[in-house]
C-alpha cells in the first residue's frame, strides 16, 4: 500500500537520526559529559520519561531526532569522540546495511542524471518509498546508502554540523581568539544555510523535471 511506503521511508529516516544521536549520547555519557534529553522526532512533546538518567522525549513529527549535550563542557581530548561518534556510527551503519543487502540495483534520486548527486529531505523520501515499492532487499540498500551520506556530510567543517564543531575545537585549542572563533562560527554557518538553500532548490528541481517527463510519457 502507498502509506506503507511513506511509513517505511519515514521509519529509515528516524532510525538514522536517531542513530547518530544516540550514538553522540552514549560517547557524552562515556566521556563525562551531560545528556540533558534524546528526542524521538521534533514538534511539541506528547511524551516524557526518565531513562538510565536520561530524559526521553515523544514528539509528533517523526523524521529524524536529536540529543542535546553539553558537549562544551568537556574539554578537547574527550570532545573529539563524543562528536565524531554519530557521523562514524552512520558510516559503519551503510556500510552493514548495503553489504546485507547485496547485489541489488540502487533507486536514483528523482530527476538524477549523473552517477552522485546531492539531494535534501525531499529527495531522500521520494527514493526511499521508490525503494521500497521494490522490495526490501532494495529498501534495506536505500538505507545504507542514507546512513552513509549522513555520515560523510556530517563530517564537512562547517556549523552546525558535528565536523564544524570539531574544527571550532581544534581552533580552540590550538589558542584561537574569541574574535577567529566567532568569525568562524557565522562564516561556516552562513554556508551550512546557503547549501541547505541550494539542495532545496535542486530537490524542486529534481521534481519538476521528474514531473515533466512523465507529463511527456503520459
Amino acid at each position: 500500500m502507498h502509506w506503507a511506503r511513506w511509513f517505511h521511508a519515514a521509519g529509515v529516516l528516524t532510525g538514522t537520526v536517531l542513530l547518530h544521536e544516540i550514538a553522540h549520547a552514549i560517547a557524552a555519557r562515556c566521556m563525562g559529559g551531560t545528556v540533558r534529553e534524546v528526542g524521538v522526532g521534533f514538534g511539541p512533546v506528547l511524551a516524557r520519561r526518565r531513562v538510565a538518567g536520561v530524559n526521553v522525549s515523544l514528539r509528533p513529527i517523526l523524521l529524524g531526532g536529536f540529543a542535546a549535550i553539553e558537549v562544551e563542557q568537556l574539554p578537547l581530548p574527550r570532545r573529539v569522540p563524543v562528536l565524531l561518534a554519530g557521523p562514524l556510527v552512520n558510516i559503519a551503519a551503510g556500510l552493514v546495511l548495503r553489504a546485507l543487502a547485496g547485489p541489488v540495483q540502487p533507486v536514483a534520486l528523482p530527476g538524477q542524471r549523473s552517477r552522485v548527486e546531492v539531494g535534501g529531505l525531499m529527495a531522500a523520501l521520494a527514493m526511499l518509498t521508490r525503494a521500497s515499492a521494490a522490495g526490501p532487499a532494495t529498501l534495506v540498500r536505500a538505507a545504507g546508502d542514507v546512513n552513509l551520506s549522513v555520515g560523510l556530510a556530517n563530517l564537512a567543517p562547517i556549523l552546525p554540523l558535528d565536523g564544524g564543531h570539531l574544527a571550532a575545537a581544534q581552533l580552540e585549542a590550538a589558542g584561537a581568539s574569541k574574535t577567529l572563533l566567532a568569525f568562524f562560527r557565522q562564516i561556516t554557518a552562513g554556508v551550512f544555510f546557503w547549501m541547505a538553500f541550494r539542495v532545496l532548490m535542486a530537490d524542486l528541481a529534481r521534481f519538476r523535471t521528474a514531473s515533466a517527463g512523465g507529463s511527456r510519457a503520459r
